[in-house]
Protein backbone atom coordinates (compact mmCIF):
# COMPACT_ATOMS: atom_id res chain seq x y z
CA UNK A 1 0.00 0.00 0.00
CA UNK A 2 2.82 2.33 0.94
CA UNK A 3 4.70 1.37 -2.24
CA UNK A 4 1.66 2.24 -4.39
CA UNK A 5 1.31 5.62 -2.68
CA UNK A 6 4.99 6.35 -3.20
CA UNK A 7 4.72 5.48 -6.92
CA UNK A 8 1.73 7.78 -7.26
CA UNK A 9 3.66 10.65 -5.71
CA UNK A 10 6.65 10.06 -7.98
CA UNK A 11 4.37 9.84 -11.01
CA UNK A 12 2.73 13.13 -9.97
CA UNK A 13 6.10 14.85 -9.77
CA UNK A 14 7.08 13.49 -13.16
CA UNK A 15 3.84 14.77 -14.72
CA UNK A 16 4.27 18.20 -13.14
CA UNK A 17 7.85 18.37 -14.38
CA UNK A 18 6.73 17.38 -17.87
CA UNK A 19 3.95 19.97 -17.89
CA UNK A 20 6.32 22.63 -16.54
CA UNK A 21 8.89 21.75 -19.19
CA UNK A 22 6.29 21.95 -21.93
CA UNK A 23 5.04 25.32 -20.69
CA UNK A 24 8.59 26.66 -20.49
CA UNK A 25 9.35 25.38 -23.99
CA UNK A 26 6.23 26.98 -25.47
CA UNK A 27 6.91 30.24 -23.64
CA UNK A 28 10.51 30.25 -24.80
CA UNK A 29 9.39 29.63 -28.37
CA UNK A 30 6.79 32.41 -28.14
CA UNK A 31 9.19 34.98 -26.70
CA UNK A 32 11.75 34.23 -29.40
CA UNK A 33 9.21 34.27 -32.20
CA UNK A 34 8.96 37.08 -34.76
CA UNK A 35 5.34 37.82 -33.96
CA UNK A 36 4.73 41.38 -35.29
CA UNK A 37 2.81 44.18 -33.67
CA UNK A 38 -0.36 44.58 -35.73
CA UNK A 39 -2.35 47.20 -33.82
CA UNK A 40 -2.43 49.50 -30.83
CA UNK A 41 -5.22 50.55 -28.52
CA UNK A 42 -5.39 53.89 -26.65
CA UNK A 43 -7.17 53.21 -23.38
CA UNK A 44 -7.40 56.80 -22.07
CA UNK A 45 -9.64 59.64 -23.20
CA UNK A 46 -7.79 62.42 -25.02
CA UNK A 47 -8.84 66.04 -24.57
CA UNK A 48 -5.94 68.24 -25.64
CA UNK A 49 -4.09 65.69 -27.76
CA UNK A 50 -5.54 64.54 -31.06
CA UNK A 51 -5.73 60.90 -32.09
CA UNK A 52 -3.64 61.70 -35.15
CA UNK A 53 -0.77 63.07 -33.04
CA UNK A 54 -0.57 59.84 -31.05
CA UNK A 55 -0.96 57.64 -34.11
CA UNK A 56 1.89 59.47 -35.83
CA UNK A 57 4.19 58.38 -32.99
CA UNK A 58 2.92 54.78 -32.84
CA UNK A 59 2.62 53.86 -36.53
CA UNK A 60 6.38 53.38 -37.11
CA UNK A 61 6.29 50.58 -34.52
CA UNK A 62 3.64 48.54 -36.34
CA UNK A 63 5.29 45.45 -37.79
CA UNK A 64 8.08 45.38 -35.24
CA UNK A 65 8.60 42.36 -32.99
CA UNK A 66 5.87 42.10 -30.34
CA UNK A 67 8.35 40.79 -27.78
CA UNK A 68 11.45 42.62 -28.99
CA UNK A 69 10.15 46.18 -29.23
CA UNK A 70 11.50 48.57 -26.58
CA UNK A 71 8.50 49.86 -24.63
CA UNK A 72 10.62 52.53 -22.92
CA UNK A 73 11.49 54.00 -26.31
CA UNK A 74 7.81 54.25 -27.29
CA UNK A 75 7.01 55.92 -23.97
CA UNK A 76 9.86 58.40 -24.48
CA UNK A 77 8.55 59.26 -27.95
CA UNK A 78 5.06 59.85 -26.55
CA UNK A 79 6.43 62.03 -23.74
CA UNK A 80 7.78 64.45 -26.34
CA UNK A 81 4.25 65.37 -27.39
CA UNK A 82 3.10 68.76 -26.13
CA UNK A 83 0.35 67.70 -23.77
CA UNK A 84 1.67 64.39 -22.43
CA UNK A 85 2.44 64.31 -18.71
CA UNK A 86 2.80 60.53 -18.36
CA UNK A 87 2.62 57.66 -20.85
CA UNK A 88 2.47 53.92 -20.18
CA UNK A 89 2.86 51.30 -22.92
CA UNK A 90 2.05 47.62 -22.32
CA UNK A 91 2.02 44.50 -24.48
CA UNK A 92 -1.38 42.89 -25.01
CA UNK A 93 -1.04 39.35 -26.38
CA UNK A 94 -1.09 38.26 -29.10
CA UNK A 95 -0.16 41.30 -31.25
CA UNK A 96 -1.38 44.54 -29.69
CA UNK A 97 0.04 47.41 -27.66
CA UNK A 98 -2.06 49.18 -25.02
CA UNK A 99 -1.35 52.88 -24.60
CA UNK A 100 -2.37 54.89 -21.54
CA UNK A 101 -1.75 58.65 -21.58
CA UNK A 102 -2.14 61.17 -18.78
CA UNK A 103 -2.44 64.64 -20.24
CA UNK A 104 -1.09 67.78 -18.64
CA UNK A 105 -3.60 69.58 -16.42
CA UNK A 106 -2.73 73.30 -16.45
CA UNK A 107 -3.60 75.50 -13.47
CA UNK A 108 -1.92 78.74 -14.57
CA UNK A 109 -0.13 80.41 -17.46
CA UNK A 110 3.62 80.90 -17.47
CA UNK A 111 4.76 84.05 -19.23
CA UNK A 112 3.66 84.59 -22.81
CA UNK A 113 3.92 81.05 -24.14
CA UNK A 114 3.91 78.53 -21.29
CA UNK A 115 1.53 76.77 -18.92
CA UNK A 116 1.99 75.46 -15.40
CA UNK A 117 0.60 72.16 -14.09
CA UNK A 118 -0.50 71.43 -10.53
CA UNK A 119 3.01 70.27 -9.60
CA UNK A 120 4.45 73.64 -10.55
CA UNK A 121 6.08 72.21 -13.68
CA UNK A 122 6.20 74.44 -16.76
CA UNK A 123 5.47 73.13 -20.25
CA UNK A 124 5.23 74.89 -23.58
CA UNK A 125 2.47 73.59 -25.90
CA UNK A 126 2.01 74.97 -29.41
CA UNK A 127 -1.23 76.73 -28.56
CA UNK A 128 -2.46 78.21 -25.27
CA UNK A 129 -5.31 80.40 -26.55
CA UNK A 130 -7.90 78.47 -24.54
CA UNK A 131 -6.12 79.37 -21.30
CA UNK A 132 -5.77 83.14 -21.63
CA UNK A 133 -8.19 83.60 -18.72
CA UNK A 134 -5.90 81.67 -16.36
CA UNK A 135 -3.73 83.50 -13.81
CA UNK A 136 -0.39 84.42 -15.33
CA UNK A 137 2.89 83.83 -13.47
CA UNK A 138 6.21 85.38 -14.42
CA UNK A 139 9.62 84.76 -12.93
CA UNK A 140 12.67 82.53 -13.12
CA UNK A 141 11.86 79.09 -14.49
CA UNK A 142 13.60 77.37 -11.60
CA UNK A 143 11.28 79.19 -9.16
CA UNK A 144 8.04 78.03 -10.81
CA UNK A 145 6.99 75.67 -8.00
CA UNK A 146 7.58 78.28 -5.29
CA UNK A 147 5.76 80.92 -7.34
CA UNK A 148 2.71 78.68 -7.59
CA UNK A 149 2.73 78.19 -3.81
CA UNK A 150 3.06 81.94 -3.32
CA UNK A 151 0.08 82.51 -5.61
CA UNK A 152 -2.06 80.20 -3.47
CA UNK A 153 -0.99 81.94 -0.25
CA UNK A 154 -1.62 85.42 -1.62
CA UNK A 155 -4.97 84.51 -3.14
CA UNK A 156 -6.10 83.10 0.19
CA UNK A 157 -5.55 86.53 1.77
CA UNK A 158 -7.08 88.54 -1.07
CA UNK A 159 -10.20 86.40 -1.03
CA UNK A 160 -11.03 88.28 2.18
CA UNK A 161 -11.37 91.41 0.02
CA UNK A 162 -13.21 89.57 -2.79
CA UNK A 163 -10.18 90.15 -5.01
CA UNK A 164 -8.83 87.73 -7.61
CA UNK A 165 -5.22 87.77 -8.76
CA UNK A 166 -4.86 88.00 -12.54
CA UNK A 167 -1.06 88.08 -12.66
CA UNK A 168 1.82 87.47 -10.25
CA UNK A 169 5.33 88.48 -11.24
CA UNK A 170 8.56 87.99 -9.32
CA UNK A 171 11.01 90.64 -10.51
CA UNK A 172 14.76 90.26 -10.82
CA UNK A 173 15.31 92.03 -7.49
CA UNK A 174 12.98 89.63 -5.64
CA UNK A 175 9.88 91.81 -5.45
CA UNK A 176 6.37 90.55 -6.14
CA UNK A 177 4.11 92.56 -8.41
CA UNK A 178 0.54 91.43 -7.85
CA UNK A 179 -2.09 92.42 -10.40
CA UNK A 180 -5.71 92.26 -9.26
CA UNK A 181 -8.37 91.38 -11.83
CA UNK A 182 -10.02 94.65 -12.95
CA UNK A 183 -8.27 96.35 -10.08
CA UNK A 184 -5.01 97.83 -8.80
CA UNK A 185 -1.48 96.50 -8.65
CA UNK A 186 0.29 95.71 -5.39
CA UNK A 187 4.03 95.62 -4.72
CA UNK A 188 5.37 93.41 -1.94
CA UNK A 189 8.90 92.46 -0.96
CA UNK A 190 10.13 89.37 0.88
CA UNK A 191 11.01 91.15 4.14
CA UNK A 192 8.31 90.40 6.72
CA UNK A 193 5.88 89.92 3.85
CA UNK A 194 3.19 88.09 5.85
CA UNK A 195 2.89 90.92 8.36
CA UNK A 196 2.80 93.57 5.62
CA UNK A 197 0.15 91.70 3.67
CA UNK A 198 -2.01 91.08 6.73
CA UNK A 199 -1.70 94.74 7.73
CA UNK A 200 -2.90 95.85 4.31
CA UNK A 201 -5.84 93.41 4.19
CA UNK A 202 -7.01 94.59 7.60
CA UNK A 203 -6.60 98.28 6.73
CA UNK A 204 -8.11 98.27 3.26
CA UNK A 205 -11.82 98.21 4.31
CA UNK A 206 -11.18 101.35 6.39
CA UNK A 207 -9.67 103.44 3.57
CA UNK A 208 -11.57 106.44 2.26
CA UNK A 209 -13.59 105.71 -0.87
CA UNK A 210 -11.59 108.30 -2.83
CA UNK A 211 -8.42 106.28 -2.22
CA UNK A 212 -9.97 102.95 -3.08
CA UNK A 213 -11.61 104.24 -6.26
CA UNK A 214 -8.58 106.10 -7.60
CA UNK A 215 -5.80 103.79 -6.42
CA UNK A 216 -3.55 102.41 -9.13
CA UNK A 217 -0.76 100.92 -7.04
CA UNK A 218 -0.49 99.89 -3.41
CA UNK A 219 3.14 99.71 -2.30
CA UNK A 220 3.37 97.44 0.75
CA UNK A 221 7.15 97.52 1.15
CA UNK A 222 7.17 100.14 3.92
CA UNK A 223 7.89 99.03 7.49
CA UNK A 224 5.38 101.47 9.01
CA UNK A 225 2.50 101.37 6.52
CA UNK A 226 1.85 101.33 2.80
CA UNK A 227 1.79 103.89 0.03
CA UNK A 228 -1.04 104.48 -2.42
CA UNK A 229 -0.37 105.75 -5.89
CA UNK A 230 -3.45 107.47 -7.29
CA UNK A 231 -4.21 109.33 -10.48
CA UNK A 232 -6.28 112.48 -10.36
CA UNK A 233 -7.42 114.70 -13.18
CA UNK A 234 -6.11 118.28 -12.88
CA UNK A 235 -7.90 121.44 -13.98
CA UNK A 236 -6.22 121.11 -17.36
CA UNK A 237 -7.62 117.58 -17.63
CA UNK A 238 -4.15 116.07 -17.56
CA UNK A 239 -3.33 113.20 -15.18
CA UNK A 240 -0.89 113.50 -12.31
CA UNK A 241 0.34 110.88 -9.85
CA UNK A 242 -0.02 111.32 -6.12
CA UNK A 243 1.48 109.19 -3.35
CA UNK A 244 0.14 108.89 0.17
CA UNK A 245 1.51 106.87 3.08
CA UNK A 246 -1.32 105.13 4.94
CA UNK A 247 -1.63 102.74 7.82
CA UNK A 248 1.23 103.66 10.11
CA UNK A 249 1.32 100.95 12.73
Amino acid sequence: MAMTSRKSIILGFVLLAAIGGAVWFLFHQEVNSDRPIQEFHITSELKQLSQKEVEKVLKPYLGESFWGVELDKIQADLMRLDWVNQAVVKRSWPNQLEISIEEQSPVARWGETGLLNYKGEVFFPNHIEDFEHFVRLDGKLENSKQLLLTLAELQKEFTKLDWSISRLQETANGVWEIHILNGPKLILDHQDEQHKLKRFVEAYPHLFDKFRKSAQVYDLRYSNGFAIKVKEASSSSSAVDKNSLIGKR
